[in-house]
């Protein structure tokens, strides 16, 4: 339990686990109430070798999460190969989606407990954060993953 009282359902560090073995493309994390996270959305599994398939799943995710102005915790599997090197590409990255419209209660309640999911995703090391559409953007992010795998 975090210092404000917010309590991470057990299922999430689980389903970080999988998303490590590549069970899920993406998964997004919601508050239950007040003092609870609970898992929200999960994708299917999803091989993607290209940026281009990649954002597709991706640009899927974000529809999903953009349609309403609800902040989410989110786990995205980028997969991809990269220009230079040719190889695949393979980063979890954590997005913290925080519309500017939502409710300022929403936003304090996020913000301040965000910190406090993270720990439920150790070895993390990408972190991307959006306020609205123009800020989710996927070639943005990849290319911050890519250059990070350097």
């Amino acid at each position: 339990m975090s210092s404000s009282g917010v309590e991470i359902d057990p299922e999430i560090p689980v389903i970080y686990g999988k998303m490590r073995r590549k069970k899920h493309k993406f998964a997004t994390f919601k508050f239950q109430g007040k003092k609870l996270i609970v898992p929200d959305m999960l994708a299917d599994p999803v091989v993607t070798e290209t940026r281009d398939q990649d954002m597709v799943e991706f640009n899927k995710l974000k529809d999903m999460v953009t349609e309403s102005n609800d902040p989410r915790y989110i786990l995205y599997d980028f997969s991809f190969e990269t220009c230079k090197e040719r190889t695949v590409l393979k980063t979890l990255a954590f997005i913290f989606w925080c519309p500017d419209n939502s409710k300022i209660g929403q936003k304090m309640i996020y913000q301040s407990s965000k910190e406090h999911i993270k720990k439920s995703f150790p070895g993390l090391s990408v972190e991307f954060q959006a306020c609205n559409k123009e800020e989710f953007d996927y070639n943005e992010f990849a290319d911050e993953v890519e250059h990070r795998q350097k």
